[in-house]
């Protein structure tokens, strides 16, 4: 219905300017049948409309639509790329912005720039220079300190070491399901770093911390790099839906050790 009163507006020209332009997100969660009725004026669109259809799941939009689209892939931004941006746009602004933090910002959104400027934005309402310890704090992650702790104590099969670690970070409010991606994001750098050492250009992790990526990857054969990915997978996988995310994150760091 909500398709069917489109069509009918579309047909009006615009007031004021040369096309009217429909933004359809998501465009993959339509019914077949507001598909059906869109396809009535794609097949002939009038001069003055132009229809923007974004989606992330193109197999799901029918083929009787994407073929009369221009299709354009919109790519993840490099973290080099972002950081700059954000260094410019700190710029503009007045903001004291460290690179490293940055760079930080850049990793955490993960190549999206609107997600990397909304971190900056709330780094900013702490009213200080952003630095690393800002966006981590405003972020809501564990520094790469607690990152590399975890992971050698795993290695040491330190059980009670990782649940007071867990329990410290825990009780300061950091968000475990985050904690849980990075310790995902950290054991692949492991995991590259053990198998394809000269490629650094593939981590997400900084230069200088790269001599302790060494250190780890050495306590660690591929087997329990990999063993210990999958069940960060299956935690990161789980952790949203339970109401008791602590007891979940202290269960896959048992069952890592």
């Amino acid at each position: 219905d909500n398709v069917r009163a489109l069509r009918e507006d579309a047909v009006y020209t615009p007031a004021s300017v040369k096309k009217r332009v429909y933004i359809i997100d998501e465009v993959h969660m339509l019914s077949n049948s507001a598909f059906n009725a869109l396809l009535k004026i794609l097949e002939e669109p009038p001069e003055h409309l132009m229809f923007i259809l974004a989606t992330t799941e193109l197999h799901k939009v029918p083929a009787t639509i994407v073929t009369r689209c221009q299709r354009f892939e919109v790519r993840r931004i490099d973290i080099s790329e972002s950081a700059e941006r954000l260094m410019k746009v700190a710029d503009t602004e007045g903001i004291t912005l460290h690179r490293d933090a940055a760079e930080l910002i850049s990793r955490l959104s993960d190549g999206g720039m609107r997600d990397a400027l909304s971190v900056l934005d709330r780094c900013i309402t702490s009213g200080s220079a952003v630095t690393c310890d800002v966006v981590r704090s405003c972020a809501g992650v564990a520094d790469n300190r607690h990152l590399f702790s975890f992971a050698e104590m795993i290695a040491r099969k330190d059980i009670s070491g990782c649940l007071k670690l867990l329990q410290e970070l825990h009780n300061g409010s950091k968000d475990l399901s985050r904690l849980v991606d990075e310790l995902s994001l950290h054991y692949r750098d492991l995991m590259l770093y053990k198998t394809v050492p000269e490629d650094k250009e593939l981590l997400s992790a900084m230069p200088d911390e790269y001599p302790e990526l060494e250190r780890l990857s050495s306590m660690y054969s591929l087997s329990d790099i990999l063993r210990c990915l999958e069940l960060l997978q299956k935690c990161a996988d789980s952790i949203g839906r339970t109401r008791h995310r602590k007891t979940a994150a202290e269960m896959t760091l048992i069952k890592m050790c």
